[in-house]
């Protein structure tokens, strides 16, 4: 009995630790370019980027590790990204403020973050 159970044990670690299907990069249609990162080390750890996206320069946040993304990446490098918008929460029309995106990034994980700053 006791061979079964760890037998079935080691099963669904197995099952758990499969690979997660990779997003589709056509699924990412913005283009942006990152041109600085910075971690914030509080509890979550927090990063954000400079970024410019559709022709305005903003600042994206999100989650580091323990939340699921960016565990091998303490930083976003600096460069070409592809992005998506997952859902737009602004409150008022023409607000780029809270609107949550998806990054795509270079091993096909991907980064959830929201707009939080812009500048000129």
């Amino acid at each position: 009995m006791r061979k079964f159970v760890a037998v079935l044990f080691l099963l669904l670690c197995a099952t758990s630790l499969q690979a997660k299907d990779k997003p589709n990069p056509a699924d990412f249609p913005i283009k942006i370019h990152i041109s600085a990162s910075q971690v914030v080390y509080a509890q979550p750890i927090l990063i954000f980027v400079n970024t410019v996206l559709n022709g305005k320069k903003v600042t994206l946040g999100g989650y580091s590790s323990g939340h699921g993304v960016l565990v091998s990446y303490p930083v976003v490098n600096p460069g070409d990204y592809q992005i998506r918008l997952r859902e737009d929460k602004s409150e008022h029309k023409g607000s780029f403020i809270r609107q949550e995106y998806e990054l795509l990034l270079p091993d096909g994980d991907t980064w959830e973050c929201w707009i939080v700053g812009i500048s000129e």
